[in-house]
């Protein structure tokens, strides 16, 4: 029988622990990206990516359920998860909107939809509406939402001044918009290459100059960022940002 200790054994396992990690960091910059037909880049094949993405091992520093908890969803509220990718926060979101509420499952790969789907028929989930949409528009009714949510997939997003409009146009006056993405700072062990990241500082001055008021940054989130917007009427943000 072989020693499970031995030299060789541990570090096969020290390097299966490091190629998932960097697999994770490769694939977890956005859950906008997927499909591995559809697009080159994408390292691994579908079901690798969504064990991935769904790999109990996020929770740590996904804080899922705090950030749920954050977003103080009502029932009957109307969401969209955009860049939704495997449902690992629609799902969640789904549930804290109740079956009064709805959720807008966003994303531009069929292929990570179709796992959505499947997830949702399994789960009995029904108040998912799956949207496979074009990289550039959320295709999403004006006045229609309580809440935009984008996780990890914000720096992914071309002409972000144009699609954040859109996403202002979404919103109901009340409405809010929420990012969380990955500090631009070295030494964080998930998420995209740092030349892909975007700062906190750049994202605030988007949101602003799309007419998006920060109303609060969270900061529990050990490797991410947490902005909360709301639309302004003047298209200029001006109130302070509470910090929690």
């Amino acid at each position: 029988m072989k020693n499970e200790s031995s030299p060789t054994t541990v570090k096969k396992q020290q390097f299966r622990r490091t190629f998932s990690g960097v697999l994770l960091a490769l694939c977890l910059g956005s859950s906008m990206v997927c499909a591995e037909e559809q697009h080159p880049h994408h390292p691994i094949p579908l079901d690798q990516y969504t064990a991935l993405l769904e790999d109990p091992k996020r929770d740590e520093w996904q804080k899922p359920d705090a950030v749920i908890q954050a977003l103080n969803l009502k029932e009957g509220q109307v969401v969209a998860d955009i860049g939704a990718g495997s449902g690992y926060f629609t799902l969640r979101l789904a549930r804290a909107v109740g079956q009064k509420g709805q959720v807008f499952a966003v994303d531009v790969d069929e292929g990570m939809l179709s796992y959505l789907r499947a997830r949702l028929a399994t789960e009995k989930i029904q108040n998912v509406q799956v949207m496979q949409v074009p990289a550039h528009d959320p295709l999403l009714l004006d006045s229609s939402l309580d809440l935009a949510f984008i996780c990890d997939t914000y720096h992914h997003i071309e002409d972000r001044d144009v699609y954040l409009r859109k996403l202002h146009k979404a919103l109901k006056p009340n409405g809010r918009l929420v990012i969380v993405d990955f500090y631009k700072k070295e030494g964080i062990p998930v998420g995209p290459p740092l030349s892909m990241r975007l700062s906190e500082e750049t994202v605030k001055k988007e949101l602003q100059t799309a007419g998006m008021n920060i109303t609060k940054r969270l900061t529990f989130l050990p490797y991410q960022y947490m902005l909360i917007a709301q639309p302004t009427t003047d298209g200029h943000g001006a109130s302070p940002v509470r910090q929690q």
